[in-house]
């Protein structure tokens, strides 16, 4: 591994202005779609062990500074999806009572949204659809993450609400939203929260 050879640089005293590309336009809402996607093609997915605790989650989530991750079980299947935001929300105390342990005690696959929760749109849908049309879909379904599928059926990439914010430069919310009646009976009987 010792093929590498340092570059040649420059004194920053001889640099004196940014380059900026002016023909770049910002994202908007009839942007392409792709353009907000984190396609798996090309960039690893932020994974997380099913069995980590919480507190070890945020502390990988902050120093690597992302909002959210895909739990994969040992065989690296998809078995969720974490979000910080609920990994520092009450969600967490309630599921630690719930379960009758210490809050650090609580796992990732104890917050997180399961698969089965969770929907995907077919990548061919999503390379013919704008930022628009997938936020309309998120709010539809109440989802904070939209997966995305190819034609065998494996999941290719995804869209979070917080990098359409973040790109579109506007704030993002999607409302959770019940889907069943079970949903309705646990957040009035068993006060836990939707996922």
């Amino acid at each position: 591994m010792n093929n590498f050879k340092a570059l040649t640089s420059i004194s920053l005293s001889e640099v004196k202005t940014l380059r900026v590309n002016e023909v770049v336009e910002p994202l908007e809402l009839e942007s392409p779609a792709t353009f907000v996607m984190t396609d798996f093609s090309r960039r690893s997915p932020r994974i997380i062990d099913a069995d980590t605790s919480i507190d070890e989650t945020i502390n990988i989530m902050n120093k690597i500074h992302v909002r959210s991750k895909l739990v994969v079980d040992q065989n690296l299947n998809l078995i969720g999806i974490v979000n910080l935001a609920d990994l520092l929300s009450r969600k967490v105390l309630m599921s630690a009572n719930q379960k009758g342990v210490k809050r650090a005690d609580i796992l990732v696959t104890d917050v997180m949204v399961k698969v089965s929760e969770l929907h995907a749109v077919k990548l061919q849908k999503i390379q013919t659809s704008n930022i628009g049309d997938v936020l309309a879909t998120m709010r539809n379904l109440g989802e904070q993450h939209l997966l995305v599928y190819d034609n065998d059926k494996h999941i290719r990439g995804v869209i979070s609400a917080v990098d359409i914010g973040r790109a579109l430069r506007i704030p993002v919310d999607i409302n959770t939203t019940a889907h069943s009646f079970k949903d309705i009976f646990n957040v009035i009987h068993e006060h836990t929260e939707l996922a």
